[in-house]
């Protein structure tokens, strides 16, 4: 896993909104960032996404994401529900998780240890957080897997 402007590759996310305009300037600013870039407009869509790729990786055409970032109010499940799902399907492949979240306060948003969550960020974010936060999960993830 390395961060933009590294020389190895880019870091692969896999990016989930149901709002159409949202996910699409995610995917933008990601991608304008040095990330590569997979969305999905919904949980299952994730799921399958997600699951496809662990196919992949175990047949060593790819790897599994690198991260998630993951949108809290969505439908049809919302992110906690696709977190559990993907934590399901996935067990200990499930890559780290960034929750953005429309709630206002940190309060509102449920323990994030008991939901698998690595980080989360509070709507509206600067890019450069948003930049920042998945680096930094990337970075403590690859230094637990490397532990």
């Amino acid at each position: 896993m390395t961060q933009p402007g590294e020389e190895s590759a880019p870091l692969h996310l896999l990016v989930v909104d149901d709002e159409a305009q949202i996910l699409e300037l995610l995917d933008l600013t990601l991608t304008m960032s040095g990330f590569l870039v997979t969305t999905a407009r919904s949980g299952p869509d994730a799921l399958a996404l997600a699951q496809a790729r662990l196919v992949q990786s175990q047949s060593l055409q790819s790897q599994m994401f690198d991260v998630v970032v993951l949108d809290i109010l969505m439908t049809p499940w919302d992110g906690f529900e696709t977190v559990r799902q993907l934590h399901a399907a996935l067990g200990a492949a499930l890559p780290p998780v960034v929750f953005l979240s429309g709630l206002n306060r940190a309060a509102q948003v449920p323990d994030l240890a008991g939901a698998l969550i690595a980080a989360y960020l509070i709507k509206p974010f600067r890019p450069s957080q948003l930049v920042e936060v998945i680096g930094q999960v990337a970075r403590a993830a690859r230094d637990r897997h490397l532990d």
